[in-house]
């Protein structure tokens, strides 16, 4: 990997910095301009980066501690802007205006912590899996490290997975579908866990109890320490944070399907069960997220050794150019089916 390109992935810190910016220059909508405009529109000048790792450094790059300095430096960042912008929308020193802006640049940073979490979340480490549920737990979304883990990855690309979405299925239907499903899955994954232990199912064992006291927890503290804005503040930022999460799922796999075999099961998972994108900018923003066909081929591997794959379906442009398209549906249809079906007549 060059030395430029390493270097390079420290710019995902910039998205925390962005918000103290906008606050300081008067414009707390500043980070959103540069998430949903300026990204994007850089993704088009920069062009694309197919470039993968030489075999032979992969093993190197995989234990490079750098290429954690930046997602461990993310949680205190991450946590710090979330007791900063509780207090700030709790005070009377901003306009409503200004405050709007605030929470939702806050919230578009910690739907990008949830991309830090997903890697952590498949570490083995307990640190990091530890570090996966602190960010999971600001926006009250602890349960994704169960079914994201355990559910998604074996079912994807099949009508049994509630994150999958299905050709013709609008965003907005597609969130219902899955929020609910999603959380339902984990619950039940977590109980087959807890019988195959031999551990009750309302002990401290279960995590999905614990997945859902910590975040009341940190909701009655935003009250007790700030007041009832700040309240409110915390649960919005987290419902606007985790819909950014639904949203990339809605991206990743629209449309793909897994086949069924003969023995009535699926096909294994490949690297045609989801859409890449190779835009340059917007992947090192989102620590090659959109490099998911090889994620989900190979989801040990960290970030900074994920391949980009052309056998893949691709998509037409990074994830910020797509969140406008998949929020208007019409428009999305427009677009995507088409590549779906032309995807699959030329699929083996």
């Amino acid at each position: 990997m060059k030395r430029s390109k390493k270097i390079a992935f420290l710019l995902v810190i910039q998205m925390p910095v962005q918000i103290v910016i906008g606050y300081f220059i008067g414009f707390n909508y500043f980070s959103l301009l540069m998430v949903f405009v300026a990204i994007p529109i850089a993704d088009q000048i920069l062009g694309h980066d197919a470039s993968n790792p030489p075999a032979e450094e992969v093993a190197a790059l995989q234990s490079d501690w750098f290429f954690l300095i930046m997602p461990v430096l993310w949680v205190p960042c991450q946590l710090a802007i979330l007791v900063w912008g509780a207090w700030l929308i709790q005070s009377d020193m901003l306009p409503l205006w200004q405050k709007i802006g605030l929470g939702l640049s806050i919230a578009v940073m910690s739907g990008s912590g949830i991309i830090i979490a997903h890697e952590f979340g498949h570490r083995n480490s307990w640190w990091e899996r530890a570090l996966a549920k602190i960010l999971l737990a600001t926006v009250c979304y602890m349960h994704f490290i169960i079914e994201h883990n355990h559910g998604h990855h074996l079912r994807v690309a099949t009508p049994e997975d509630p994150s999958s979405a299905r050709q013709g299925e609008n965003f907005y239907m597609f969130w219902l579908r899955s929020v609910g499903g999603s959380y339902a899955s984990a619950w039940r994954l977590e109980l087959a866990r807890l019988r195959h232990n031999h551990y009750s199912a309302w002990g401290w064992h279960n995590q999905m109890l614990w997945f859902l006291l910590i975040p009341i927890g940190i909701a009655a503290a935003a009250y007790f320490f700030f007041g009832l804005y700040a309240l409110i503040f915390f649960v919005a930022q987290s419902f606007f944070a985790f819909s950014m999460l639904e949203l990339i799922n809605y991206i990743e796999h629209y449309g793909l399907e897994r086949q069924k075999t003969a023995q009535g099961g699926y096909e294994p998972v490949s690297v045609r069960h989801s859409w890449n994108a190779n835009q340059l900018l917007s992947n090192l923003y989102m620590i090659h997220l959109e490099r998911h066909s090889d994620h989900h081929h190979n989801p040990l591997l960290r970030y900074q050794v994920l391949n980009h794959r052309e056998e893949s379906p691709q998509l037409p442009g990074g994830y910020g150019a797509m969140f406008p398209l998949a929020l208007v549906p019409p428009l999305w249809f427009r677009i995507i089916d088409p590549l779906v079906e032309k995807y699959r007549r030329a699929a083996p």
